[in-house]
């Protein structure tokens, strides 16, 4: 009996580490979660994200420190021998490295509160796309300086392989050189603001609404849903076209009237027609025209040329659904009618 209890007292601190591991990192986001929740409102934004971010991470210290702790204090001789503490030790290590990475990760939304000081200095119509880019920048450098610090903690001469990689640069610079083309022109692209994240561009034989602008490259997503990703050195030497930078849509559309129409009800159709369109909230009215365009083969065609206010494709197809419905009830007020194509057959008599 005396054996079994101490036994059960040796093994008794090991338990309960382990129990302080399971447990007290989730105790420890609960509390720290609602601290913040109520602290918010007075803390600094920068402050905020740092704290916010490195919640998560903080607690797998917690946890990987205790873990080890209750390794340690196991009544085994292995946990004793020297190799297997060097192990042990190493592995911690990594994971106090990669949760410190980790929280440097999740702390990339402060890149974009320095670009928001710098707003007014810059003359920035949006932070958006250029914050997107520079977390890209911050996530790469937080990978490779998490990267080395995991090599030099294996052993691996990281000095060695720096210098190395300097003596093997210019071979490297010259295949690489699309790549570091690609970077200059992203940068430029970011810098120089043709275009941001949401907005429908067309380049070239290309178009759709812009996802994402990397290092390399830049996603858009066509109109059929398709994801194109176009290299940044090639669009900056193609005409960009911006269509959600525009202030008003052009709209172009014909009307073709029977022949049998009157010359007074299309110039009654004319008036009324420009007058419902220029009464229209989404319509510029000294961009509204209607003319009489020409003769057609079946139908006499009025052209209309109308600026709408709505750059968006969903708002501006939503106009247009709702000026076309409009447009028949004219017609029908004004009794006349849509030419469509016809066939006149003329049977000879048989004799």
């Amino acid at each position: 009996m005396e054996e079994l209890t101490h036994d059960f007292l040796s093994f008794l601190p090991a338990a309960l580490l382990a129990l302080a591991a399971a447990g007290a990192p989730e105790v420890y986001k609960l509390a720290a979660r609602r601290f913040l929740g109520r602290a918010k409102s007075h803390t600094a934004s920068w402050l905020y994200i740092l704290l916010d971010s490195f919640l998560t991470p903080v607690a797998g210290l917690f946890r990987v420190l205790l873990g080890a702790a209750a390794v340690k204090s196991l009544p085994f001789e292995l946990v004793r021998d020297a190799v297997f503490l060097q192990y042990l030790n190493l592995a911690a290590d990594l994971l106090v490295i990669f949760y410190i990475a980790l929280g440097c990760w999740r702390a990339a939304p402060v890149t974009r509160l320095l670009l928001r000081s710098a707003q007014n200095h810059l003359d920035l119509e949006t932070n958006q796309t250029m914050g997107h880019f520079f977390e890209n920048i911050f996530h790469a450098l937080v990978g490779l300086f998490a990267g080395i610090a995991m090599l030099d903690r294996l052993g691996v001469p990281v000095s060695g392989l720096l210098t190395g990689a300097g003596v093997a640069g210019l071979a490297v610079s010259l295949a690489a050189q699309s790549t570091l083309n690609n970077l200059i022109a992203g940068i430029t692209l970011v810098l120089e603001r043709p275009f941001g994240i949401g907005d429908y561009i067309v380049l070239g034989n290309c178009e759709g609404t812009v996802e994402d602008i990397s290092f390399r490259s830049t996603r858009i997503r066509s109109p059929d849903n398709v994801a194109i990703t176009i290299e940044n050195s090639k669009i900056t030497a193609e005409y960009i076209q911006n269509y959600d930078r525009r202030q008003s849509r052009l709209w172009k559309f014909t009307i073709g009237l029977t022949y049998d129409t009157p010359r007074e009800k299309i110039e009654q159709l004319t008036a009324d027609l420009t007058a419902m369109l220029q009464a229209q909230p989404d319509v510029q009215p000294d961009g509204v025209t209607i003319a009489l365009d020409k003769f057609n083969d079946y139908s006499i065609d009025l052209a209309c040329r109308v600026y709408i206010t709505k750059v968006n494709l969903q708002d501006f197809m939503q106009v247009k659904n709702t000026l076309n419905l409009q447009i028949l009830d004219l017609m029908q007020e004004e009794g006349c009618e849509f030419a469509f194509p016809t066939t006149t057959v003329d049977l000879p008599e048989r004799k």
